[in-house]
């Protein structure tokens, strides 16, 4: 078939940050939003506005996105990739 154009990769990096909110909330290790940044990608939007959050509970955070999203986001690119 034909190669991806710009709008199909769009999408499927668009696609990125909701399945990986998905994968964390059913394994009930993280609750988090994102939003889309005007026409281009979605966004983790997080405010920590409990004083008692520590250097350690922002890291975990940050490594769940990344454990989450490292094999779901090469699964939604390859979709798409030639």
């Amino acid at each position: 078939g034909m190669p991806p154009g710009p709008t199909e990769i769009k999408y499927s990096i668009r696609s990125v940050a909701p399945h990986i909110k998905c994968r964390m909330m059913k394994k009930g290790s993280v609750l988090i939003g994102y939003q889309l940044l005007g026409i281009k990608v979605n966004f983790f939007r997080c405010v920590f506005s409990n004083p008692a959050t520590q250097q350690e509970d922002i890291d975990f955070l940050l490594d769940e996105i990344a454990l989450m999203g490292d094999d779901s986001h090469l699964t939604l690119i390859s979709e798409v990739s030639p």
